[in-house]
C-alpha cells in the first residue's frame, strides 16, 4: 500500500510490515517507527538557499530539514524547523502514522 509520493507499506512474513522506498526498495523500518529517524539528515539554513536571504540581512532564524531515502537518495520530505521556538521538543516531526 502507497503511503506517500516514495513510500509504501511492505507485508514481510518474517519482519511484519514495514515502510520500504518505492523507487530502489530500500526499508526503513517498522510501519510503528518515524521513517525520518532512518533516513539520511540535511539540515540547511534558510539564507544558504537562493532567493532565500532575510532582507535586513540578519541571520535566518528557520532552517530546513531536508530527509532522503539513503539507497538512492531520494528526497522525502523537507520541513521547515525553528529551534528557538522548540526547545526541548523533538526536532524531528512525525508526517505519517500508522496504526
Amino acid at each position: 500500500m502507497r503511503i506517500h509520493e516514495y513510500l509504501e507499506i511492505l507485508d514481510d512474513p518474517e519482519e511484519g510490515r514495514l515502510i520500504r522506498c518505492v523507487r530502489c526498495g530500500h526499508r526503513f523500518c517498522r510501519v510503528d517507527e518515524n521513517y525520518k529517524e532512518h533516513a539520511l539528515y540535511i539540515e540547511r539554513k534558510l539564507d544558504t538557499l537562493p532567493l532565500r536571504q532575510v532582507l535586513s540581512g540578519e541571520d535566518s532564524f528557520v532552517v530546513y530539514q531536508e530527509f532522503l531515502c539513503p539507497g538512492c537518495g531520494t528526497l522525502l520530505e523537507v520541513d521547515p524547523y525553528c529551534p528557538q521556538l522548540e526547545e526541548g521538543n523533538d526536532p524531528i516531526v512525525w508526517d505519517i502514522r500508522i496504526r
